[in-house]
């Protein structure tokens, strides 16, 4: 089983049961797609990893979405578009 470690109390967290159940599929959205041509069409999902020591909930995307968010920011932003 995946772990993480709590950014809030340290404790373990564990990820949500699979892909089709536990996820917020309309959870985030890049604030610059206002008329821009945007890598994502959509919004992003993320998954939910609970920890079992604080009981915090946190959603997070995967690392190849994050990556391609990253990528994404740095180009609106070198065009100064936000």
């Amino acid at each position: 089983m995946e772990t993480r470690k709590c950014p809030f109390c340290g404790g373990t967290m564990i990820r949500a049961k699979s892909n089709l159940e536990g996820h917020a599929v309309y959870f985030w959205r890049a604030p610059w797609k206002k008329g821009l041509k945007a890598a994502f069409s959509g919004a992003i999902r993320a998954y939910p990893w609970l920890c079992i020591d604080c009981g915090a909930i946190i959603p997070y995307v995967d690392e190849i979405t994050l990556q391609k968010i990253r990528e994404e920011y740095e180009q609106v932003k070198m065009e100064g578009l936000i």
